[in-house]
């Protein structure tokens, strides 16, 4: 008796082991090409933030080393893929295997494609997105260029290039719609070279257009001889974040140091931003770098060590009452380690006084490429990683 019983009790045993084991083998997910080397979490996530709990999400993933998020107003996105030149969306969750039609031809590279989008203010009359991307110029040479296309569900039509600029070597990019209806977009100068501080070329600048692609009359560099008057400021490193400041409409930027001094800009018109002499961190090669003088514009926050910012997110939104008001920066890696993205949230008064920064989710491991506020009030992440994905943050009972 005693003998049956154990051995039954070890069937048992190897039964239930043989069951976990499936379980376990189960839970990873299918890695896209590449291998990921830190796979996402299959299962949602609860946090204990500083005074807010927070469930997070995957809502889609298998994009291959997106760039940006465009939250649409009937809760789908559209993702653009930088290095494939091409726009995936994600309707009701789900990740539509087949890219958007209509995009222009591009300049395809590990670092050059499509890259931004943005809404048209009157999007629900007129269906516009805008977007930037590398133009060939010929073989060896290309430029950053605003398009824009009416968004039909399924791709773009009445494509038309509205603005394309000098011939630059440049990577990514951002953009935004400004109060004033203008746009304005970054110019990527991370190359240490004066061309950054030169206003003959769009290197290392912020850009500001009209809605049709024309300058406005009342841009600071208009009608300065040899000057391209499209500039708004210059002296930037790859500054691959911007927003409205919603108190006061004012332009924020975010800015890559070389080695730290990673920081936040409000942008003045006019103003020199001191790339490449000048900085909060260090040179590629270690070498402290002058601070700015007090000609050049100051700046608002900065990261030593640098957290390499890209994305940039005021949230306005009623569901986490704790953080209206709050910019929330999405992060790639910390003083250069990979796996250490996350997501950095900073308080601050009115008067723009930094009250605390805290930083969320590293336990990721993902490289945070883009941060939104969705229609629903809600938080949206994307990660560039071979499989890249949308994340959501919401509030947790």
């Amino acid at each position: 008796m005693l003998t049956s019983s154990v051995a039954r009790l070890g069937a048992l045993v190897v039964a239930g082991l043989a069951a976990c084991s499936l379980v376990v083998l189960a839970q990873p997910r299918l890695p896209a090409p590449g291998s990921p080397r830190f796979p996402l979490p299959t299962e949602p996530r609860v946090y204990e933030l500083f005074r807010q709990k927070v469930r997070v999400s995957v809502v889609a993933h298998g994009i291959e080393r997106p760039w940006s998020l465009l939250p649409l107003p009937n809760g789908d996105f559209l993702v653009s893929v930088r290095a494939a030149g091409q726009v995936r969306a994600i309707r009701q969750g789900a990740l539509d295997p087949a890219p958007l039609t209509g995009l222009p031809a591009m300049r395809l590279s590990r670092a050059t494609g499509m890259l931004d989008m943005a809404l048209h203010p009157r999007f629900a009359e007129n269906r516009w997105i805008y977007f930037t991307y590398h133009k060939a110029l010929d073989p060896t040479t290309f430029t950053l260029a605003l398009a824009r296309g009416r968004y039909d569900g399924t791709g773009f039509s009445n494509v038309e290039e509205l603005y394309a600029g000098n011939a630059v070597q440049t990577g990514g990019s951002r953009m935004t719609f400004g109060p004033d209806g203008l746009i304005y977009i970054t110019v990527g100068g991370a190359g240490r070279l004066p061309d950054a501080q030169a206003t003959t070329t769009i290197f290392g600048k912020v850009l500001r257009l009209r809605d049709d692609g024309t300058v406005p009359a009342d841009n600071p560099f208009v009608g300065k001889a040899g000057s391209r008057p499209e500039i708004f400021t210059i002296g930037h490193r790859d500054h691959h974040g911007i927003a409205v400041y919603p108190p006061t409409g004012q332009i924020v930027e975010a800015e890559l140091g070389p080695l730290g001094g990673d920081k936040i800009n409000f942008l003045e018109p006019g103003g020199n931003y001191g790339w490449p002499t000048h900085g909060f961190g260090r040179d590629n090669d270690g070498s402290p770098m002058p601070l700015p003088t007090e000609a050049m514009a100051k700046s608002w926050i900065t990261w030593n060590p640098g957290i390499t910012p890209s994305g940039l997110l005021f949230y306005t939104g009623d569901k986490f009452p704790e953080w209206q008001g709050n910019l929330f920066v999405g992060s790639i890696q910390r003083g250069r380690i990979p796996g250490t993205g996350a997501l950095q949230r900073v308080a601050f008064t009115e008067k723009l006084w930094e009250l605390r920064r805290e930083t969320m989710f590293e336990d990721f491991h993902q490289r945070v490429r883009d941060v939104r506020q969705g229609p629903d009030g809600l938080i949206y992440l994307l990660t560039e990683e071979d499989d890249g994905a949308v994340i959501k943050i919401e509030p947790a009972p």
